[in-house]
């Protein structure tokens, strides 16, 4: 029994450390997307009215109705909206129908919305969980990416002041 769980510890020591001091793209939250190009941003249809978007930084709220970290999400992006309304444009974005999406009751969205029930926007991102966030620059280029509750005002702040 020692004479084989000795290899195994030393194994298991080994993959750890290859683990654990590798690469250390992830150690800050970092995402494999961050500083580069998105998308072409694409919506199927609006449900808010079209935002102008010139000159402006984007902020795009993935998130659905039943969903309820989104819902809790929705008082936080509105403040991005209004703290940031004249550099950064926020737009929530679901996969659901048009219908579903404006049943909701409550929270207010103050910023602007609409609906991409074939998810072309998500599928780039690769959005797996929502809600989910994705901050870009004027030219289009990866901010941020991830849950919005780590995406603070100040971080926002940061991230437009560096760029």
């Amino acid at each position: 029994m020692k004479k084989t769980l000795i290899p195994f510890m030393a194994m298991l020591g080994l993959a750890a450390f290859l683990v654990f001091s590798g690469d250390d793209t992830y150690a800050a939250g970092d995402d494999p997307f961050v500083g580069k190009a998105g998308p072409a941003f694409h919506v199927e249809d609006w449900i808010s009215q079209v935002p102008d978007r010139e000159g402006k930084y984007l902020l795009v709220d993935f998130w659905a109705t039943w969903c309820g970290p989104c819902i809790r999400a929705i008082p936080h992006m509105n403040e991005l909206h209004s703290e940031f309304k004249d550099e950064l444009t926020v737009v929530g974005i679901s996969n659901e129908s048009r219908a579903k999406v404006e049943s909701m009751k409550g929270p207010k969205m103050d910023y602007y919305s609409a609906i991409d029930t074939s998810g072309a926007m998500a599928g780039f991102f690769q959005i797996r969980s929502i809600p989910h966030v994705v901050l870009m620059d004027p030219e289009g280029t990866v901010l941020y990416k991830g849950h919005p509750a780590y995406l603070s005002a100040e971080k926002v702040s940061e991230l437009i002041a560096r760029n």
